[in-house]
């Protein structure tokens, strides 16, 4: 069976690493860029390792990478983020996040009875008998909750915290989302680590195992034009070739697939999947020659919602001898925003605000800085996970087609929906392919 594989990240290398265990399977992996790994492509300056995605793995011990792990025969090490250096900054006082009990009892963004309240809607969310996931959206819970406004802030927080979103779209996850992904957190025993070296480690053995089976190939720079379909297969049309296949994946941002699709038969069952928004965020990276402070592993602006992280503090191969890399992420909202001079000037006052945010806790970064890389406007996720997006399913009712990657269904949030999605879909081929040979 020949199968093609449009988009080499995560997902896209992950459906082709558990199909390349299949002796009956051949197939090409088509990227149009240069290089794999998608937003998860890492590359190398002045000896600091930089990363386009955040290679932090939320709950590592319940996350898919794990049953990949076993399953690929992945080598990598992980260590977890210092869970008592998570801080809070609100208004003028920094305190411990609430990431677990001992510092829910810590912290002093929740008074004793709201800490008491708090508390038992965790352990609520743990049994999977909290109330929030019979409710449409995070924002109709919290309405009827009878909450603080403390309560119903930390709720906002944590979820702008895990999936990279402004309050204003945190109030639209649906509950049930939430539900599902805070009851497998709140179970974990690693709740965040790091992959020690960046996602190349992982892309690398996944291309790895692609390469040792001999019956793949890598199309790197090389983009996929058109699809059609002639005498039972699907012809494939780069700037190269124009090849058949008897399976074709699309493992890549649902914008990008739906625009691929467009003129063919399949172009209407699409549709309902072509508006969807993506996750976007400012991503403010500094490599500095020196440490200039390590207060925190991780400090979160609840005042104006951003965040930075001492990345190096967990991840020491990252950066040469005696440096430190710091990460900024600022969630953006600028959906209501009519003309591009609103939008450039609402980019500027969040650098600015990040930027002032550095100075507060990191004094002499400036003077120290060796790498800086600043996207204002980096996409974490093609499909923002709130209440009128839709992920897109791994099978399209009356499209033949395969679909994974970080904007499809799949279990949890971010780079886990995509590995997770890219197992899915090689499963369902290999399905597949057993009900046609019996």
């Amino acid at each position: 069976m020949d199968i093609a594989i449009i988009g080499g990240g995560l997902a896209g290398l992950t459906a082709a690493a558990y199909l390349s265990e299949q002796p009956a399977m051949r197939g090409v992996l088509f990227e149009r860029s240069p290089q794999l790994g998608g937003r998860a492509f890492t590359y190398e300056k002045a000896g600091f390792t930089l990363n386009y995605g955040a290679h932090a793995v939320y709950g590592i011990d319940r996350h898919t990478l794990t049953v990949m792990e076993r399953e690929l025969k992945l080598t990598f090490e992980s260590k977890q983020v210092d869970k008592r250096k998570v801080m809070y900054e609100k208004g003028n006082q920094i305190t411990e996040a609430p990431l677990d009990f001992v510092n829910l009892v810590k912290t002093d963004l929740l008074r004793p009875l709201q800490k008491m309240r708090f508390v038992g809607e965790i352990t609520a969310i743990i049994a999977n008998i909290h109330q929030l996931k019979h409710y449409a959206t995070l924002g109709d819970y919290i309405a009827a909750s009878g909450a603080g406004e403390d309560v119903k802030e930390l709720w906002e927080h944590l979820v702008c915290s895990n999936f990279f979103i402004a309050p204003e779209d945190a109030r639209k996850v649906p509950g049930p989302v939430i539900a599902d992904y805070y009851h497998n957190l709140f179970l974990s025993q690693r709740p965040v680590n790091y992959v020690l070296g960046s996602w190349a480690v992982i892309t690398n053995q996944l291309k790895a195992k692609m390469d040792a089976s001999g019956r793949w190939e890598t199309a790197l720079k090389e983009g996929v034009d058109g699809v059609r379909y002639e005498k039972g297969k699907y012809w494939l049309k780069t700037k190269n070739r124009e090849q058949p296949f008897d399976r074709v994946v699309f493992a890549m941002p649902v914008q990008q697939a739906v625009k691929l699709l467009a003129g063919t038969p399949w172009e209407p069952f699409m549709a309902p999947y072509e508006n969807s928004r993506p996750t976007e965020v400012m991503v403010y990276d500094v490599g500095l020659r020196r440490v200039v402070a390590r207060p925190f592993s991780y400090i979160s602006d609840m005042n104006n919602k951003l965040f930075i992280t001492d990345v190096s503090a967990t991840d020491h191969t990252l950066v040469p001898e005696g440096g430190q890399l710091l990460q900024g992420i600022a969630y953006l909202h600028d959906d209501s925003l009519a003309t591009d001079e609103e939008r450039k000037a609402y980019l500027e006052e969040r650098t600015a605000r990040m930027e002032a945010l550095f100075d507060r806790h990191y004094p002499g970064w400036r003077d120290a800085i060796e790498v800086k890389r600043v996207s204002k406007k980096a996409m974490v996720q093609s499909v923002k996970h709130i209440s009128g997006n839709r992920l897109l399913p791994n099978r399209v009712e009356s499209v033949p087609f395969y679909f994974c990657g970080d904007g499809c269904e799949g279990k949890g949030e971010l780079a886990e929906r995509a590995f997770s999605s890219g197992r899915r879909v090689a499963q369902l081929i290999l399905e597949s392919a057993l009900a046609a040979v019996h």
